[in-house]
């Protein structure tokens, strides 16, 4: 079987992120225990990856204490298999650009479950430092590090 070219894996994980809404975010909380959350999320055509939280939630002060974090966003059907497993640094957005990164978040995800009236409600952008692509569509799982 052919090899696909690193230009066509990053574009079809890119289009798999694109078609979901919802990741796992892990973050070290601030006793350094993983913790998980189900987060919505938009994605850019870089790669990076936009959620908003509040600032009283624990993945706040989390992400002050250690912004490294890593997240998965899986298939939801059984078959076939697909994953993009991420890990990166999560920066704040600073808060003149909140409202206007949050109308494309929003319309990249029109999902009605935010948190985004709140007060201390915040957004953060995770850049990736590594990014590996899992798919089995081929009905063999390959897995591929997508170099940035």
């Amino acid at each position: 079987m052919e090899e696909k070219s690193k230009d066509i894996l990053k574009g079809e994980a890119l289009n798999f992120l694109k078609r979901h809404r919802k990741m796992v975010l892990t973050v070290l909380d601030i006793e350094k225990y993983p913790n998980s959350s189900l987060m919505l999320y938009a994605v850019d055509n870089d790669f990076n990856i936009y959620f908003g939280t509040c600032q009283a939630f624990g993945k706040y002060k989390a992400l002050q204490a250690d912004p490294h974090v890593s997240i998965a966003v899986v298939q939801e059907s059984i078959d076939p298999l697909q994953v993009v497993d991420m890990q990166g640094v999560a920066k704040e957005i600073p808060h003149e650009q909140t409202q206007e990164l949050l109308a494309w978040f929003v319309e990249q995800n029109p999902a009605k479950y935010y948190v985004k009236d709140r007060e201390d409600f915040v957004m953060f952008k995770i850049v990736p430092s590594g990014v590996r692509w899992l798919d089995a569509t081929s009905g063999e799982l390959r897995i591929h590090d997508l170099e940035f």
